[in-house]
């Protein structure tokens, strides 16, 4: 059982704060409206009953793919004339997640309290973000939510996708990373120093590859801890230097400058950012508050500032395609094409064109880096283990030189 603080409204309208036990929120507000009251606010009286009662445990978070299930779900219901606290109602039921479960069941709650959808989505932001609820908050006042939801859920997809690509991408290289730290790890604790001993016993002139491999093992044997020491700085190092606003920004043109990553990024970034503003215009949201809602869909603060930009362009009169063409982030292709929406009064569409577009490209170039990371890391692995055979084998060939 866990505590919770609650305010409500009695039948005469009188406003009533006190406190009751239940095993999760949903019970305390049914026992309150059991009661007659209005409720206006029900919370955990800690945080840690917060964790327990909204059933969050360690591992058991809100994915993107689960929040894009809900999303298609939730449109789809909607589309077929569903009313939204029904709509909710079923997806809680249907929902594994048990954290998301909870959520869902506060967001029915809330709005049959007379809130917003997009009100009672706010009041959860590590799940629902600030561009997902003013998205929201838009399709209600347009009446096109599920439609808008639709979108969302396609956006949502794509990142899924993404991120799927890129994880998958990964996979192969950093199996033969470990793959190859392995076997140089087992050479040099078991099969190298005994090498070592032979040829420090044969008081015979070493060549330099095999002098580089002893030093480099006699250091990890020896000075272990040192190395460990020394990564551990660097770790906490660069996770501070973060924290620093200049060096983030450093960081991050650094990532979108890069000749094929941040290609790469670039094409991911406008991809989010044209999607966003899209959905947000179609919504019937206004142009300088769809640009400033848009910098909530990127991490880059570099990409961010470029959005900022924009944003002061459009306040002194410019055009949104001519405040992207003289943006270092902002592609020539992007601004032509939202020079042509804003012309013919189809913005919105064409910034999801757009969209489409990076997003395809993005998918292509995350499959050729695929299909190069393979070899490439193959090559790595067959430097690194050709580099410790020849190290061991030149001293060997030299002596039995010597012997013939």
């Amino acid at each position: 059982m866990f505590t919770y603080s609650y305010q409500a409204k009695n039948i005469s309208g009188s406003e009533l704060s006190g406190q009751l036990q239940g095993k999760n929120r949903n019970e305390v507000v049914a026992a309150l409206k059991q009661k007659g009251l209005f409720i206006l606010n029900v919370e955990p009286q800690s945080r840690f009953s917060a964790i327990f009662a909204s059933g969050a445990q360690f591992g058991n978070r809100v994915s993107v793919k689960d929040k894009a299930i809900f999303t298609h779900q939730l449109a789809t219901l909607l589309k077929a004339g569903m009313k939204i606290t029904a709509a909710l109602n079923t997806l809680s039921k249907q929902t594994k997640n048990k954290h998301l479960k909870a959520v869902i069941s506060q967001i029915h709650d809330d709005i049959e309290q007379s809130s917003s959808l997009s009100q009672a989505m706010a009041r959860h932001p590590k799940i629902f973000s600030t561009v997902y609820t003013a998205i929201i908050e838009a399709a209600e006042q347009s009446g096109s939510l599920s439609e808008t939801l639709s979108v969302l859920s396609l956006q949502l997809k794509n990142q899924v996708s993404v991120n799927s690509q890129i994880k998958s991408a990964l996979v192969y290289p950093v199996f033969l990373l470990a793959v190859s730290a392995l076997i140089v790890g087992i050479l040099m604790t078991f099969v190298i120093p005994k090498f070592i001993e032979l040829f420090v016993n044969a008081n015979q002139k070493l060549p330099v590859p095999t002098k580089i491999l002893i030093s480099v093992t006699e250091t990890m044997k020896g000075s272990w801890w040192a190395v460990v020491l020394v990564i551990v700085v660097v770790i906490c190092t660069i996770t501070t230097a973060l924290k620093n606003r200049r060096f983030k920004i450093f960081l991050d043109s650094l990532l979108l400058n890069l000749p094929v990553a941040g290609t790469l990024n670039k094409k991911l970034q406008l991809a989010r950012f044209a999607r966003t503003l899209g959905s947000l215009l179609k919504g019937g949201v206004r142009i300088l508050t769809a640009v400033e809602t848009t910098k909530g869909t990127t991490n880059n603060i570099a990409f961010a500032d470029d959005i900022c930009a924009l944003e002061q362009k459009i306040l002194k009169g410019s055009t949104l395609a001519e405040a992207m063409n003289s943006q270092k982030y902002f592609s020539e292709i992007a601004s032509n094409m939202v020079a042509v929406g804003e012309e013919t009064g189809t913005l919105d569409e064409m910034l999801l064109e757009l969209a489409d577009m990076y997003d395809n490209e993005s998918e292509s170039a995350i499959g050729s880096m695929t299909t190069l990371l393979g070899p490439l890391m193959i090559v790595i692995l067959g430097l690194i283990i050709g580099f410790v055979v020849l190290a061991i084998l030149m001293p060997i060939f030299e002596t039995s030189t010597i012997v013939s």
